[in-house]
C-alpha cells in the first residue's frame, strides 16, 4: 500500500482518494475508520454497503469473528472488530460490557442487577444484554450509579 500526502494551502478541505483495482475487506475497513470520525460507520446488509450514523447504533456484537451492529430497526455487518469500534466511537456514548459486546449508553432504557455482579441491561428497543462482572463497575461508574 502507497500512501501520500500532498498539503497546500489551495486546498479548503480535506479529501482522501483511494485508488485500486478492486474493493477489498481492508479497504472498506479503511472507508468505514474514516466515515467514523464523522460519526457515519460503513456497514454492509446482503451486498450493498450503507453508511450509518453512529447514533443509531443500539449495540454491536462479535460472533465468529463478524462484527453485527445492531439497529432499532435493523442488523448490519462490519469488518471492523470490537476494539477497533471502541477506539472509533465516542467514548461518552459508548462502553464495552462483554468480550463480545458494546453498548450505546444513550439507547439503555434500564439496569437490572443479576447474580454474581452480573447488569441486565434492557435497551430501547426491549432487548436485553448481559453486562459481565468484569464490566459491571465500569458501566455503574459511567452511568454515575453506585
Amino acid at each position: 500500500m502507497k500512501i501520500e500526502i500532498e498539503v497546500d494551502e489551495k486546498y479548503t478541505d480535506v479529501g482522501v482518494r483511494i485508488t485500486a483495482p478492486e474493493l477489498t475487506p481492508e479497504i472498506e475497513r479503511i472507508v468505514s475508520l474514516m466515515r467514523m470520525m464523522d460519526m457515519q460507520i460503513a456497514v454492509k446488509r446482503d451486498v450493498e454497503t450503507i453508511l450509518l450514523d453512529v447514533d443509531k447504533i443500539l449495540y454491536i456484537e462479535a460472533v465468529d469473528r463478524t462484527s453485527f451492529v445492531y439497529t432499532k430497526d435493523d442488523t448490519y455487518e462490519s469488518a471492523l472488530k470490537l476494539y477497533e469500534f471502541e477506539q472509533q466511537l465516542p467514548e461518552h456514548d459508548f462502553i464495552r460490557v462483554s468480550k463480545q459486546s458494546i453498548v450505546n449508553l444513550r439507547k439503555v432504557r434500564s439496569l437490572k442487577a443479576e447474580v454474581d455482579r452480573k447488569i441486565r441491561v434492557t435497551l430501547q428497543n426491549g432487548e436485553q444484554i448481559i453486562v459481565s462482572r468484569m464490566y459491571a463497575d465500569e458501566l455503574r461508574k459511567r452511568l454515575g450509579i453506585k
